[in-house]
């Protein structure tokens, strides 16, 4: 095996000619792994896998999705984690394979009238009342200069670092078939974490995984999607979200990186 280590992380193929990693994924990328990882040492805080029933390139969409993230998730936008009104954007390398997703709390009172209440006016389900009794579990501290609160990165096909608040994360994808999946996580900090700081990470863990107040839809929504396809098989829809192209965006509001994806699997597939 081909093996080449970055910040931490060890990458693997059996493919002796497969590119350089540097070079795969493109120089955008690799400075948002850096930005993550980069001069740190990492220290693995606990791993769990998940299994969901369904195709292991529906999970790849989901974590490629941008759009749906502040509307599947209550927890989301409820607590303003995470909204399309929020400063963020979309990176997309050469290949289109592999991708960024970024956004940014809105701490400086930045975001007008509209903006803030652009959920509720909309009437979208995710405009709850729902409340935390320890709010607590929100508190973070600050990690990165730049003040992006949420950076999920994906690397084609099976790979997704990801940083929530201080919750750091990788996740892989590992195929059981063609209805069937398993999600490998593995949570992270850093070898010179403060106790207060371990503590913020292992407490906003509670926002993702199979029982996460953000991420407990993504274990089922992939099912119901495969269903209801199957349900459809002759039937067909084209929603060209942000257009067609495939490219880096300083909104979220695009579906660029799943279209990527989907050019990199075709080309890699000979379809």
């Amino acid at each position: 095996m081909r093996v080449s280590v970055l910040h931490g992380l060890v990458f693997g193929s059996f493919d002796e000619d497969v590119d350089d990693i540097e070079d795969y994924l493109g120089e955008a990328v690799l400075e948002r792994i850096e930005r993550v990882l980069g001069g740190r040492k990492p220290v693995v805080l606990g791993k769990f896998t998940q299994i969901l029933p369904n195709n292991w390139k529906l999970y790849v969409e989901n974590t490629k999705d941008s759009y749906h993230a502040s509307i599947l998730h209550t927890f989301f936008t409820t607590f303003e984690l995470n909204r399309l009104s929020q400063k963020g954007g979309i990176i997309v390398n050469e290949t289109g394979g592999c991708h960024v997703s970024y956004s940014c709390v809105d701490h400086g009172g930045s975001l007008d009238e509209v903006q803030k209440n652009a959920y509720k006016d909309e009437n979208i389900r995710s405009d709850s009342d729902l409340s935390l009794t320890d709010m607590t579990l929100l508190e973070s501290f600050k990690e990165y200069d730049d003040d992006i609160t949420l950076q999920i990165l994906s690397v084609f096909p099976n790979f997704v670092l990801q940083q929530i608040q201080n919750s750091v994360a990788v996740r892989t994808v590992l195929p059981k078939g063609t209805d069937s999946m398993h999600l490998k996580w593995t949570y992270i900090g850093f070898e010179d974490d403060t106790p207060d700081q371990r503590k913020a990470r292992l407490k906003l863990s509670n926002l993702i995984g199979p029982g996460g107040y953000v991420s407990m839809e993504d274990g089922c929504i992939g099912n119901f999607v495969q269903r209801g396809t199957k349900g459809a098989a002759e039937e067909s829809a084209v929603l060209a979200m942000g257009g067609y192209s495939i490219e880096t965006s300083e909104d979220r509001i695009t579906e660029a990186a799943i279209r990527g994806f989907w050019t990199e699997y075709r080309g890699r597939m000979g379809l």
